[in-house]
């Protein structure tokens, strides 16, 4: 008699994470099993088998079996660092909502030679994310600026995310007009507890209490306004905002004074940068902690 190998939710969810980011570690693998006795050992072996999953070394890919169960195609790597991939992954498992670059690429007609790795989808928005390498070139950071300079041009991308996981990596992406109207610079790994934690419904809540009469602002520079102040988000280090607010401080037609709303860890940066700008400072801890 044969047994036919039952594919189940956790099976798919694991294609489905594959999908996104091209693969996947073993390690990786584990944490959407959740067993106990190395169940996912085991459970991938037989997956491996069965013909739903290639391993190679550490990385697990797709086949075509696997791909038609979940509606996808399999990744094809072309002179690909899979160790860029398995960080697409680290991101998806951290909780946030991932469109594939192979989706986004297919959706606005965009060729294969792009440097966003996906997008975090939030509210509808999506972020196009970046992964900078430990030692990042001039020339790279050029193509990144210059192809979110494009994207935003024709209505594409508007919000994006910046992983550095280096101190040299963060410094060298420097401040200037990307034409976005978010662009968050964030160490890595680090800065993904404090993204997933500021996209969520708690912690906007959170930030509104602090500008309770504020609405949306249409001011490039503010993410809020009331009457008497422009509130300026940057907990994440929005380096978009941080243009757009030097410029406006240069401007004559100062209408209204500005808030910055910080984290504790950024009270001398701010200070530095904006003088003249009252600073409202939450607590490190609130951005740490799960929602």
């Amino acid at each position: 008699m044969v047994f036919l190998l039952v594919i189940t939710d956790r099976d798919k969810e694991l294609f489905n994470l594959i999908a996104v980011s091209g693969c996947c570690t073993i390690k990786q693998a584990a944490k959407i099993f959740e067993k106990p006795g190395g169940y996912h050992y085991k459970r991938i072996q037989k997956l491996c088998e069965e013909g739903y999953l290639i391993k190679r070394g550490k990385y697990l890919e797709l086949t075509t079996a696997s791909s038609e169960v979940i509606g996808s195609s399999k990744y094809r790597f072309i002179r690909e660092d899979r160790d860029t991939h398995i960080e697409v992954a680290n991101i998806a498992l951290s909780g946030l909502r991932i469109i594939s670059n192979r989706e986004l690429r297919t959706q606005y007609g965009l060729n294969r030679k792009t440097h966003f790795k996906g997008a975090i989808e939030y509210k509808g928005l999506y972020y196009f994310f970046y992964l900078l390498p430990a030692q990042p070139t001039k020339q790279l950071i050029s193509f990144i600026k210059s192809e979110l300079r494009t994207y935003s041009a024709s209505g594409i991308c508007r919000y994006a995310v910046v992983f550095a996981p280096t101190p040299t990596a963060l410094g060298m992406f420097t401040v200037e007009d990307c034409k976005q109207n978010e662009l968050f610079l964030l160490p890595y790994p680090a800065g993904l507890n404090y993204l997933h934690n500021y996209l969520s419904d708690h912690m906007q809540n959170y930030l509104k209490s602090y500008m309770p009469q504020a609405v949306k602002s249409k001011a490039p520079f503010a993410n809020y306004e009331d009457s008497s102040y422009y509130y300026t988000i940057m907990v994440l280090n929005d380096i978009a905002k941080r243009y757009y607010l030097s410029a406006y401080y240069q401007s004559p037609s100062q209408n209204k004074p500005v808030k910055i709303i910080c984290l504790e860890s950024q009270v001398n940066l701010f200070t530095s940068l904006f003088p003249q700008t009252e600073l409202i400072i939450l607590p490190e801890e609130k951005f740490r902690k799960a929602c």
